[in-house]
């Protein structure tokens, strides 16, 4: 594989460019048409920003990625670290860039969240809650990111708490998971112990199952987003009693939940 395509992992930017054509159709239904131009001027800004952000994980994780993934182009030495900080440079002002075509506040969001994937992945990665909490709004900002542009924000405030909570309960599932290699984070399992962060993170479960039905009843989404979101919720309650009994199925349960629930929010959208 070419090495810029490796360190830049283009995948992970199209699920980003495509998730806003979806997030737009979820805001505006078949008006779709009337906000094609800007909706994909957002999906490119994504994939770059994303683009950038894969590369500036590349440049934070290079230390352990010399052991657990030495063929990576940073660590193999087929890119330097110079050279990767200046490719990161132009993705995020690239995608800066083009969403300034689609206004000035778009392009202000876009900064914040090259800001919090920076802060991410050199400061609050290590932190523990804090990381959790960065990775969710990042997740939850795609819904609030489709609905600026298509002028539909109230309609995507509650699909961007539903992103947050549920991510944020599979982020201490993670952490949960991982304590004992966690050697140089101070994760939340570590600070308060693992017993606690259950909880914290079953709570986020509850919250989440909870807030799932008010996107049908405010006439945000339809009558079948109801209808799937009853399998997500029962996919989200799994994952508590997992909790307790086999985190990582449970943090697996927990990541099929968050793609079925992108599915409830698109089948809501008709």
């Amino acid at each position: 594989m070419n090495k810029w395509l490796k360190i830049a992992r283009p995948v992970n930017g199209l699920m980003g460019f495509f998730s806003i054509y979806i997030v737009g159709f979820i805001a505006v239904n078949i008006h779709i048409a009337r906000f094609l131009i800007p909706i994909s001027l957002g999906a490119i800004s994504v994939f770059l920003v994303t683009a950038g952000g894969n590369i500036i994980n590349d440049i934070s994780d290079l230390e352990t990625d010399r052991f657990n993934h030495p063929d990576r182009p940073l660590p193999a030495g087929t890119i330097t670290k110079k050279t990767a900080y200046y490719m990161a440079l132009i993705f995020f002002i690239s995608g800066f860039v083009v969403s300034l075509f689609v206004s000035l506040l778009i392009s202000s969001i876009v900064v914040l969240a090259e800001l919090l994937l920076v802060s991410y992945e050199f400061k609050t990665k290590k932190m523990g809650l804090p990381g959790n909490i960065t990775i969710s709004l990042l997740i939850g900002m795609i819904f609030l990111y489709g609905g600026f542009i298509t002028d539909s924000l109230s309609k995507m405030v509650l699909l961007f708490l539903l992103a947050f909570f549920s991510n944020m309960s599979r982020e201490i599932m993670k952490d949960i998971e991982d304590v004992k290699g966690d050697i140089d984070r101070n994760t939340l399992p570590k600070r308060i112990g693992t017993g606690n962060a259950k909880i914290i993170s079953g709570v986020f479960v509850i919250i989440t199952i909870a807030v799932s039905f008010l996107p049908y009843y405010f006439h945000i989404l339809s009558v079948y987003y109801l209808y799937a979101v009853l399998i997500d919720d029962v996919l989200f309650a799994l994952t508590i009693m997992y909790l307790y009994t086999n985190i990582s199925k449970g943090e697996k349960i927990s990541k099929v939940a968050m793609i079925w629930g992108m599915a409830c929010f698109l089948l809501g959208g008709f």
